[in-house]
């Protein structure tokens, strides 16, 4: 009889150290996880103040671009804005217009039965699309910073969208 006491006690007690282990590894994992998110953000402060004001994904944050134009203002030329953003880690690249401004234009064209809007040089709007994928404790976050320019490359205007993204 003390046999299978001493056997169940083994067994009672390995029952119970395997969720205490699996408890144990997942507040680790949890806190480096932390840790090395927390790091990121302190090293690109701009992407870590526009994190402390959005925390959930949408596609169009206010708080997220008044931190962006704090850091870089209204009238700020091309080059700075985009060195700026660059140094954060985001990809920048020129685009024709944003893709809501181009699905409206052809909504407009086909419903008046039009083959083409003239482009007035005049009001000449540059577009400037940068992405980053940055971490996250449980997955990533994808940053879309969308910059518009005026005819003379000064910054008009800026949106920012944040993706969470779960793995």
């Amino acid at each position: 009889m003390r046999k299978f006491g001493k056997i169940a006690l083994i067994v009672c007690l390995a029952v119970t150290a395997v969720p205490v282990v699996l408890f144990a590894s997942l507040w680790l994992w949890s806190w480096y996880k932390t840790a090395q998110v927390e790091s990121f953000y302190r090293e690109n402060r701009l992407l870590g103040e526009m994190r402390a004001g959005q925390k959930d994904s949408t596609n169009n944050s206010a708080p997220a671009r008044r931190v962006l134009l704090e850091i870089v203002p209204l009238g700020t030329d091309r080059e700075a804005a985009v060195a700026v953003l660059r140094r954060e880690g985001l990809g920048c690249q020129t685009i024709a217009e944003p893709i809501t401004d181009t699905r409206l234009r052809q909504r407009f064209i086909e419903a008046r039965g039009l083959t083409n809007i003239p482009n007035n040089g005049r009001t000449r709007k540059d577009f400037v699309d940068c992405q980053a994928m940055t971490p996250n404790v449980l997955g990533y976050k994808h940053w879309i910073v969308d910059l518009e320019f005026d005819a003379d490359g000064h910054l008009s205007d800026a949106g920012v969208a944040i993706w969470n993204i779960f793995l």
